[in-house]
């Protein structure tokens, strides 16, 4: 009976490995619009950040901030699974820096960034513009700790989990073979 529970502990944990790489992989930044470097001649309407898969619909964020410190998002960002669109107001001609949060499908915060220019060379908003939708730039969001869990643990667990059931399950079967061998005699 040994062999057998061993044989097949061994093949529960080797499975269970076998799919931990694709669980480790987090998603990525696909593409975007406006894209890194890019320089619309007119303002864009929003920011377009496409991932590589759906993503949880928590934790999202989206920060438009030009050279003065000033974040120019208008409303909150819209998920629909992988993609994330920032709705933006009417921006003036200057330099942009993009910085998104998003929650990965495995449940891991990812974050990045890029720069973009709207209209001809570098210039910034006028100094007394009338700014309605515009908000002063918050302090960057602080990135959720690391997880106290290492990644490898969940693994273990079903790992663990299986053999205990096989355990289990063979104790149960000794008990019912030494209950009908006791009956027999």
């Amino acid at each position: 009976m040994g062999a057998p529970l061993l044989a097949a502990l061994l093949l529960c944990g080797g499975a269970s490995l076998a799919a931990a790489p694709a669980a480790l992989a987090h998603d990525q930044l696909i593409s975007s619009s406006p894209a890194p470097d890019e320089r619309p001649d007119k303002s864009p309407a929003n920011i377009t950040l496409t991932f590589s898969s759906p993503l949880l619909t928590l934790g999202h964020e989206v920060r438009v901030v030009d050279d003065d410190a000033r974040n120019w998002v208008s409303g909150a960002p819209v998920l629909s699974r992988e993609r994330l669109v920032q709705p933006l107001p009417e921006l003036p001609d200057g330099g942009y820096q993009v910085s998104w949060r998003v929650v990965s499908a495995d449940g891991h915060p990812i974050s990045g960034g890029y720069r973009f220019h709207v209209g001809g060379p570098a210039s910034a908003a006028p100094a007394g513009s009338p700014a309605a939708d515009v908000e002063p730039a918050a302090e960057p969001a602080e990135a959720a700790p690391a997880s106290a869990v290492p990644e490898w643990l969940p693994t273990a667990g079903i790992a663990a989990a299986a053999g205990l059931g096989l355990f289990l399950a063979s104790a149960g079967l000794r008990r019912i073979r030494r209950a009908a061998q006791s009956t027999s005699e």
